[in-house]
């Protein structure tokens, strides 16, 4: 895990540099609501990003960042995961390509049959 104590001081990032280096730069007062507030997981685990004061100002690191988005959503896929296999007994599985078009096929000779 990165530490605040080992964190050399020209890699940390103001919130404003942060949001930049994310994907749709999210303001950086949402940044500061992630650090103080955390985002609520799916699974009812609140997340927090991980952030120093230094003075009056607040820091976070891109490692610290990345770790923030990979633990939001391995919870979110815990909750999905979870969810499936309370309603279905098992995980959810796409059918294949090849099975898709077979369930097509089934569905136009019923509709053939039916006159449809």
């Amino acid at each position: 895990m990165f530490d605040a104590q080992t964190v050399p001081q020209d890699e940390l990032l103001t919130l404003t540099q942060a949001a930049a280096r994310l994907p749709h730069r999210p303001h950086s007062s949402c940044l500061w609501r992630w650090c103080r507030k955390g985002v609520l997981a799916r699974s009812g685990q609140r997340v927090r990003l991980q952030h120093v004061r230094i003075g009056g100002k607040i820091f976070t690191a891109q490692p610290w960042l990345t770790e923030f988005g990979k633990a939001l959503a391995v919870a979110d896929a815990a909750h999905f995961e979870q969810r499936d296999l309370e309603t279905t007994g098992r995980r959810y599985v796409l059918p294949t390509q090849q099975k898709r078009m077979e369930q097509i096929d089934d569905a136009r000779q019923a509709l053939a049959a039916a006159g449809i």
